[in-house]
């Protein structure tokens, strides 16, 4: 008698897409906690990373995992005690976006200012960023060099 051996089950685009949805949930959380680890696992080694802030249509680019991990840490030290709210994601396929509200202080003091960003992101099969493109409003009250 012989078995015939079972075939892989493949993963539904659907599954792709979920899988997706929560690396840019999982990322935006990530941020919040400024857990540099976590966001960094979550990045195809090869990405690309198009900052809020810079010159050209796409900001200040940064290629590979090393000048990323090394421009969000900066980003950290220049914002001081941060966290973010209010995240809505949206995935299809392995595009994803997160809209986000940026907490400059503690989420709990009212008076902490307050501004809207969003994310795009382009996944790999993996589920891994490739290309992470930011947009944050205020800017320049957020980070005044940027003006």
């Amino acid at each position: 008698m012989t078995f015939a051996t079972p075939s892989p089950i493949k993963p539904t685009a659907h599954d792709l897409t979920e899988r997706c949805r929560q690396t840019a949930a999982d990322l935006v959380a990530a941020f919040a906690a400024q857990d540099i680890e976590t966001i960094m696992s979550l990045f195809a080694d090869d990405a690309t990373y198009c900052d809020v802030q810079g010159a050209g249509q796409r900001g200040d680019e940064y290629h590979g995992k090393d000048a990323i991990r090394a421009a969000f840490l900066a980003g950290f030290d220049a914002l001081g005690e941060h966290t973010y709210e209010a995240v809505a994601v949206a995935a299809e396929g392995t595009t994803a976006f997160a809209s986000w509200v940026l907490i400059h202080g503690r989420a709990d003091d009212p008076s902490a200012p307050r501004f809207d960003g969003a994310d795009h992101f382009e996944m790999d099969e993996n589920a891994r960023v490739v290309l992470k493109k930011g947009w944050l409003k205020g800017l320049s009250a957020v980070l005044p060099e940027a003006a």
